[in-house]
Protein backbone atom coordinates (compact mmCIF):
# COMPACT_ATOMS: atom_id res chain seq x y z
CA UNK A 1 0.00 0.00 0.00
CA UNK A 2 2.95 2.25 0.65
CA UNK A 3 4.32 1.81 -2.84
CA UNK A 4 1.10 1.70 -4.69
CA UNK A 5 0.30 5.56 -2.89
CA UNK A 6 3.65 6.49 -3.90
CA UNK A 7 3.08 5.72 -7.58
CA UNK A 8 2.30 7.53 -10.88
CA UNK A 9 -0.56 5.53 -11.88
CA UNK A 10 -2.67 3.64 -9.76
CA UNK A 11 -5.22 2.27 -11.56
CA UNK A 12 -2.62 0.56 -13.65
CA UNK A 13 -0.51 -0.07 -11.08
CA UNK A 14 -2.90 -1.46 -8.97
CA UNK A 15 -4.18 -3.64 -11.60
CA UNK A 16 -0.53 -5.25 -12.83
CA UNK A 17 -0.83 -5.76 -9.00
CA UNK A 18 -3.65 -8.24 -9.50
CA UNK A 19 -2.25 -9.70 -12.41
CA UNK A 20 0.52 -10.60 -10.92
CA UNK A 21 -1.49 -12.89 -8.42
CA UNK A 22 -3.43 -14.24 -11.04
CA UNK A 23 0.29 -15.53 -12.67
CA UNK A 24 1.88 -17.11 -9.79
CA UNK A 25 -1.40 -19.02 -8.56
CA UNK A 26 -2.21 -20.19 -12.01
CA UNK A 27 -1.29 -23.96 -11.41
CA UNK A 28 -3.46 -23.80 -8.37
CA UNK A 29 -6.20 -22.29 -10.49
CA UNK A 30 -5.95 -25.06 -12.97
CA UNK A 31 -5.74 -27.96 -10.46
CA UNK A 32 -8.82 -26.84 -8.56
CA UNK A 33 -10.69 -24.30 -10.59
CA UNK A 34 -14.13 -23.03 -8.59
CA UNK A 35 -16.25 -24.10 -10.58
CA UNK A 36 -19.04 -24.67 -8.62
CA UNK A 37 -19.28 -21.27 -7.34
CA UNK A 38 -18.74 -19.07 -10.62
CA UNK A 39 -21.43 -16.56 -9.90
CA UNK A 40 -19.59 -16.19 -6.77
CA UNK A 41 -16.26 -15.36 -8.19
CA UNK A 42 -17.83 -13.16 -10.39
CA UNK A 43 -19.46 -10.88 -7.41
CA UNK A 44 -16.26 -10.81 -5.43
CA UNK A 45 -13.93 -10.14 -8.71
CA UNK A 46 -16.52 -6.93 -9.10
CA UNK A 47 -15.96 -6.35 -5.40
CA UNK A 48 -12.37 -6.43 -5.30
CA UNK A 49 -11.90 -4.03 -8.60
CA UNK A 50 -14.43 -1.82 -7.21
CA UNK A 51 -11.36 -1.80 -4.50
CA UNK A 52 -8.89 -1.27 -6.59
CA UNK A 53 -11.07 1.64 -8.36
CA UNK A 54 -11.74 3.32 -4.99
CA UNK A 55 -8.04 2.85 -3.29
CA UNK A 56 -6.59 4.62 -6.20
CA UNK A 57 -8.84 7.49 -5.94
CA UNK A 58 -8.66 7.52 -1.86
CA UNK A 59 -4.71 7.55 -2.55
CA UNK A 60 -4.82 10.36 -5.07
CA UNK A 61 -6.58 12.87 -2.96
CA UNK A 62 -5.30 11.79 0.67
CA UNK A 63 -2.28 10.90 2.62
CA UNK A 64 -1.23 7.68 3.40
CA UNK A 65 -1.97 8.45 6.96
CA UNK A 66 -5.19 9.20 6.34
CA UNK A 67 -6.73 6.95 3.58
CA UNK A 68 -5.21 4.06 4.79
CA UNK A 69 -6.09 3.15 8.21
CA UNK A 70 -9.99 5.01 7.42
CA UNK A 71 -9.77 2.29 4.38
CA UNK A 72 -8.61 -0.79 6.26
CA UNK A 73 -10.26 0.12 9.25
CA UNK A 74 -13.46 0.88 8.49
CA UNK A 75 -14.14 -2.68 7.14
CA UNK A 76 -13.97 -5.00 10.11
CA UNK A 77 -17.26 -3.59 11.29
CA UNK A 78 -19.27 -4.16 8.57
CA UNK A 79 -17.54 -7.66 8.38
CA UNK A 80 -18.83 -8.73 11.57
CA UNK A 81 -22.40 -7.78 10.81
CA UNK A 82 -22.20 -9.19 7.70
CA UNK A 83 -21.08 -12.37 8.67
CA UNK A 84 -23.92 -13.07 10.92
CA UNK A 85 -26.18 -11.78 8.57
CA UNK A 86 -24.45 -13.99 5.39
CA UNK A 87 -21.95 -17.02 6.68
CA UNK A 88 -24.65 -17.63 9.82
CA UNK A 89 -21.42 -16.62 12.11
CA UNK A 90 -21.88 -15.48 15.62
CA UNK A 91 -20.44 -12.27 17.28
CA UNK A 92 -19.49 -12.32 20.61
CA UNK A 93 -19.34 -9.78 23.39
CA UNK A 94 -15.18 -8.94 22.88
CA UNK A 95 -15.44 -9.10 18.82
CA UNK A 96 -18.20 -6.32 19.05
CA UNK A 97 -16.66 -4.27 21.59
CA UNK A 98 -12.97 -4.61 19.93
CA UNK A 99 -14.81 -3.85 16.82
CA UNK A 100 -16.02 -0.78 18.03
CA UNK A 101 -13.24 0.82 19.43
CA UNK A 102 -11.57 0.22 16.45
CA UNK A 103 -14.61 2.19 14.66
CA UNK A 104 -13.74 4.82 17.60
CA UNK A 105 -10.05 5.27 16.14
CA UNK A 106 -11.21 5.53 12.93
CA UNK A 107 -13.56 8.22 14.03
CA UNK A 108 -10.52 10.03 15.09
CA UNK A 109 -8.02 9.59 12.44
CA UNK A 110 -10.89 10.68 9.91
CA UNK A 111 -11.80 13.62 12.33
CA UNK A 112 -8.21 14.48 11.30
CA UNK A 113 -9.03 13.97 7.62
CA UNK A 114 -11.95 16.10 7.59
CA UNK A 115 -9.86 18.95 9.30
CA UNK A 116 -7.09 19.06 6.96
CA UNK A 117 -9.01 19.67 3.93
CA UNK A 118 -8.98 15.69 2.60
CA UNK A 119 -12.45 15.41 2.84
CA UNK A 120 -13.00 14.09 -0.69
CA UNK A 121 -10.00 10.88 0.23
CA UNK A 122 -12.03 10.49 3.58
CA UNK A 123 -15.24 9.55 1.51
CA UNK A 124 -13.27 7.26 -0.91
CA UNK A 125 -11.42 5.69 1.57
CA UNK A 126 -14.39 4.83 3.32
CA UNK A 127 -16.12 3.68 0.27
CA UNK A 128 -12.94 1.95 -0.09
CA UNK A 129 -13.68 0.51 3.52
CA UNK A 130 -17.05 -1.15 2.23
CA UNK A 131 -15.44 -2.92 -0.68
CA UNK A 132 -13.37 -4.71 1.66
CA UNK A 133 -16.04 -5.68 3.42
CA UNK A 134 -17.93 -7.20 0.36
CA UNK A 135 -15.31 -8.96 -0.84
CA UNK A 136 -14.32 -10.19 2.55
CA UNK A 137 -17.56 -11.68 3.17
CA UNK A 138 -17.85 -13.10 -0.23
CA UNK A 139 -14.33 -14.80 -0.13
CA UNK A 140 -14.63 -16.47 3.49
CA UNK A 141 -17.58 -17.84 1.80
CA UNK A 142 -15.50 -19.32 -1.16
CA UNK A 143 -12.77 -20.63 0.12
CA UNK A 144 -15.24 -22.78 2.15
CA UNK A 145 -16.56 -23.93 -1.54
CA UNK A 146 -12.83 -24.51 -2.85
CA UNK A 147 -9.31 -24.15 -2.51
CA UNK A 148 -7.81 -20.61 -1.12
CA UNK A 149 -5.43 -20.34 -3.82
CA UNK A 150 -7.01 -21.39 -7.07
CA UNK A 151 -10.24 -19.01 -5.48
CA UNK A 152 -7.42 -16.18 -5.00
CA UNK A 153 -6.41 -16.67 -8.90
CA UNK A 154 -10.31 -16.87 -10.50
CA UNK A 155 -11.18 -13.72 -8.03
CA UNK A 156 -8.04 -11.60 -9.38
CA UNK A 157 -8.46 -13.11 -12.81
CA UNK A 158 -11.93 -11.14 -13.03
CA UNK A 159 -10.89 -8.18 -11.45
CA UNK A 160 -9.00 -7.48 -14.23
CA UNK A 161 -10.63 -8.32 -17.06
CA UNK A 162 -12.87 -5.49 -15.22
CA UNK A 163 -10.04 -2.68 -14.65
CA UNK A 164 -8.60 -3.21 -17.76
CA UNK A 165 -12.28 -3.16 -19.88
CA UNK A 166 -13.96 -0.35 -17.42
CA UNK A 167 -10.61 2.25 -17.21
CA UNK A 168 -9.53 1.09 -20.81
CA UNK A 169 -6.71 0.66 -19.97
CA UNK A 170 -3.71 0.88 -22.76
CA UNK A 171 -0.55 -1.78 -23.25
CA UNK A 172 1.85 1.36 -22.67
CA UNK A 173 0.00 2.59 -19.27
CA UNK A 174 0.04 -1.18 -18.81
CA UNK A 175 3.65 -1.42 -19.54
CA UNK A 176 4.71 1.72 -17.64
CA UNK A 177 3.26 0.37 -14.39
CA UNK A 178 4.73 -2.96 -14.63
CA UNK A 179 7.90 -2.63 -12.41
CA UNK A 180 5.79 -1.19 -9.32
CA UNK A 181 2.62 -3.14 -9.97
CA UNK A 182 4.73 -6.39 -9.97
CA UNK A 183 6.51 -5.39 -6.86
CA UNK A 184 3.15 -4.69 -5.15
CA UNK A 185 1.53 -7.59 -6.74
CA UNK A 186 3.93 -10.02 -5.11
CA UNK A 187 3.75 -8.42 -1.44
CA UNK A 188 -0.46 -8.19 -1.74
CA UNK A 189 -0.82 -11.80 -3.00
CA UNK A 190 0.97 -13.10 -0.38
CA UNK A 191 -0.49 -11.33 2.43
CA UNK A 192 -4.00 -12.06 0.96
CA UNK A 193 -3.53 -15.61 0.42
CA UNK A 194 -2.87 -15.75 4.01
CA UNK A 195 -6.03 -14.07 4.98
CA UNK A 196 -7.90 -16.22 2.57
CA UNK A 197 -6.10 -19.20 4.56
CA UNK A 198 -7.31 -17.91 7.98
CA UNK A 199 -10.74 -17.24 6.50
CA UNK A 200 -10.79 -21.04 6.19
CA UNK A 201 -9.76 -21.53 9.92
CA UNK A 202 -11.60 -18.51 11.19
CA UNK A 203 -14.72 -16.66 11.73
CA UNK A 204 -14.53 -13.50 9.09
CA UNK A 205 -15.15 -11.16 11.37
CA UNK A 206 -12.75 -12.27 13.28
CA UNK A 207 -9.93 -12.46 11.01
CA UNK A 208 -11.20 -8.91 9.27
CA UNK A 209 -10.81 -7.27 12.58
CA UNK A 210 -7.05 -8.27 13.09
CA UNK A 211 -6.40 -7.23 9.69
CA UNK A 212 -6.59 -3.83 11.29
CA UNK A 213 -3.06 -4.21 12.82
CA UNK A 214 -1.66 -3.70 9.44
CA UNK A 215 -2.54 0.16 10.01
CA UNK A 216 0.55 0.32 12.25
CA UNK A 217 3.25 -0.56 9.62
CA UNK A 218 1.39 1.73 7.42
CA UNK A 219 1.59 4.51 10.02
CA UNK A 220 5.31 3.14 10.39
CA UNK A 221 5.86 3.72 6.13
CA UNK A 222 4.13 7.46 6.59
CA UNK A 223 5.69 8.36 9.54
CA UNK A 224 5.98 12.26 8.30
CA UNK A 225 2.73 12.32 8.33
CA UNK A 226 1.53 11.15 11.49
CA UNK A 227 0.48 13.58 14.32
CA UNK A 228 -0.52 12.77 17.71
CA UNK A 229 -4.30 12.53 17.15
CA UNK A 230 -3.57 9.53 13.89
CA UNK A 231 -1.26 7.50 16.39
CA UNK A 232 -3.90 7.94 19.41
CA UNK A 233 -6.39 6.69 16.39
CA UNK A 234 -4.17 3.71 15.30
CA UNK A 235 -4.00 2.66 18.79
CA UNK A 236 -7.59 2.46 19.65
CA UNK A 237 -7.53 0.23 16.69
CA UNK A 238 -4.84 -1.76 18.06
CA UNK A 239 -6.70 -2.08 21.27
CA UNK A 240 -9.99 -3.50 19.47
CA UNK A 241 -7.83 -5.70 17.22
CA UNK A 242 -6.49 -7.37 20.96
CA UNK A 243 -10.15 -8.22 22.26
CA UNK A 244 -10.75 -9.84 19.11
CA UNK A 245 -8.09 -12.41 20.54
CA UNK A 246 -8.27 -11.60 24.23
Amino acid sequence: NSRAHAGDDRVAELTVAYTTGVVLLVPWLVADPPTDVVGLVALSGLAHAGYLTLLAAAYQRGSLAIAYPIARGSAPLLVAVAAVWGLDQSVTTPLLVGAVLLGAGLVVVGGVAWGSGQRHALAFALATGATIATYSVLDARGVDETGALGWFAAVSGVAVIVMVTGHRLSRHRLRAALRTGATVGLAQSAGYVLVLLAFARADAGRVATLRGTSILFGLVLARRAVNSRIAFGALLVVAGAGLVVA
